[in-house]
């Protein structure tokens, strides 16, 4: 396994400047941290598998977020809903709660959401529509839902992230999604090292590959991967207040 300055230097040799690591559980959140600076920006949260997990102390390991956020952070997440077939429906109302406590944090201090939704975009859209607006906004992190879905998200007044499933020509429905969403409101990422693009399989997925992800978004919405991601670093950028 590399380390982690080989992977940093790959994502810099192809042109990779800034990179969003989101912290999923308390232990990643330290060594996360570590890494902040130089480029590196750090979300924390609780993923919805980890408050999963831990039935007994999500809630304590959020209050204590919510009381003495470290800094410094760049967004809240990775934070939402998944209700695929690896979880019990027992703990939905786990992860609801936390959702609601991750919305809490983004308000108290103003920053960004990243959301995770795996088979529950209906839900997620109706807690955030009830809830109070998101004053710096959010984004759908590796999102592979529909083009409805995607005008959901777009009227909650969310970015929309894309990663390397859109790499696969049979994923028909992303794309027609990833055609659709405003220039102002794409984004692109990696999500690694999972969800390795196409042709780097089945290598782990690594931030250096996110020139792959950009020349599909390109290919698809009939634009050139310079102004892909010219317009995404923007994006990403003022999102994010990266300066």
């Amino acid at each position: 396994m590399d380390d982690t300055g080989d992977v940093l230097a790959r994502a810099r040799s192809a042109g990779v400047q800034d990179l969003l690591v989101a912290g999923v559980d308390p232990e990643g959140w330290r060594s996360q941290l570590a890494l902040a600076g130089n480029g590196v920006h750090i979300a924390l949260g609780l993923h919805p598998w980890q408050v999963a997990q831990t039935p007994d102390t999500w809630c304590r390991d959020l209050e204590g977020l919510l009381e003495a956020p470290p800094s410094p952070i760049a967004a809240i997440g990775e934070t939402g809903l998944d209700f695929g077939s690896r979880m019990d429906p027992d703990q939905f109302g786990a992860q609801e709660a936390a959702f609601t406590m991750h919305l809490q944090l983004a308000d108290a201090y103003g920053l960004p959401l990243v959301l995770h939704v795996v088979s529950a975009h209906s839900r997620v859209v109706e807690i955030l529509a009830s809830a109070a607006p998101l004053r710096a906004g959010g984004m759908v992190h590796a999102f592979s839902g529909s083009r409805e879905q995607a005008q959901q998200y777009l009227r909650l007044g969310l970015h929309i992230s894309i990663c390397g499933s859109v790499t696969d020509p049979k994923r028909r429905k992303l794309r027609r999604a990833v055609a659709s969403i405003p220039p102002d409101r794409l984004l692109v990422e990696t999500d690694s090292p999972d969800q390795t693009p196409l042709n780097r399989r089945p290598d782990p997925n690594e931030p250096a590959f996110l020139i792959d992800v950009i020349a599909a978004v390109a290919e698809v919405r009939g634009d050139s991967p310079r102004s892909v991601a010219e317009q995404t670093t923007h994006n990403a950028k003022t999102l994010f207040q990266i300066l």
